[in-house]
């Protein structure tokens, strides 16, 4: 599906993203209205591009960044996100004057690093560089780790955990960047590993927007998740046998202690 992002026509769209009239109209929304937003965004956007392409540079030399990805939404996307969220927006008065303080992800910045406890030096860079609009959310699965043991670890860093039963990773910031004199954007942020990214790509791709309910694609999405928590404590065990290894610890003790801890 492509489609150009210079007008909307309203049977089109609706056929191309698959949304009745019977849908649209329970979402109280205005179709008057979202054709304003879509006009007044359109003309936002060039200022978004080259604001997202300042942040990637802020963070790309960052201590622990192994790479960052950014995402300007599409007009025709957000109009569809919108709609997709129905009376959540709409109960909150969505109009072309405050959509850009309502929709929380116009940019989307990805940060991606390598061993999970890099992601430390990534927040002190982000709280650094800008005031965080909400508490950052760390995201993890249930049984990642002793929440009482992580709480005491990141008591410092002002941080909500978020437990996810089905098994999303990841931290999320959400900042606020000015666009033009009169025009503030809101940015997310999200900060996680490699192997999270890749099992978070997967799982979006085999999940929409069909197979959701699919009983067979949710174990294996499910077992693979539990590998890519594996894979990231793998990492970080490597990570301190090579610390200590250049500190003189000899390879006989540490793998013993690599063998106990996955038999």
């Amino acid at each position: 599906m492509q489609m150009l992002d210079v007008k909307i026509n309203r049977e089109e769209f609706f056929k191309s993203f698959g949304i009745t009239d019977e849908y649209f109209k329970s979402t109280e929304l205005n179709w008057e209205e979202l054709i304003k937003i879509y006009e007044d965004y359109t003309e936002l956007v060039p200022y978004l591009e080259k604001e997202a392409e300042h942040i990637l540079s802020k963070l790309i030399d960052t201590e622990g960044v192994h790479s960052v990805r950014r995402r300007v939404k599409r007009p025709i996307h957000l109009i569809e996100k919108i709609i997709r969220k129905g009376k959540k927006y709409s109960e909150r008065g969505i109009t072309v004057n405050n959509y850009k303080e309502i929709v929380t992800d116009l940019i989307g910045i990805r940060v991606l690093h390598l061993f999970k406890d890099d992601w430390k030096c990534i927040h002190g860079e982000i709280t650094k560089l800008w005031d965080t609009k909400e508490t950052p959310q760390i995201n993890i699965r249930r049984g990642d780790y002793n929440i009482p043991d992580l709480k005491n670890n990141i008591q410092d860093l002002n941080c909500e955990i978020i437990v996810r039963d089905h098994g999303y990773r990841s931290i999320h910031y959400l900042v606020g960047v000015p666009i033009t004199k009169k025009d503030e954007a809101l940015v997310e942020i999200q900060v996680r590993t490699v192997f999270e990214e890749a099992w978070s790509e997967i799982d979006h791709l085999m999940r929409y927007p069909y197979d959701i309910d699919n009983p067979v694609i949710t174990e294996y999405l499910a077992i693979f998740n539990r590998i890519v928590g594996s894979a990231d404590e793998m990492g970080m065990f490597i990570k301190k046998m090579k610390k200590e290894f250049s500190n003189g610890k000899g390879m006989d003790d540490n793998c013993r202690e690599l063998d106990l801890k996955f038999k």
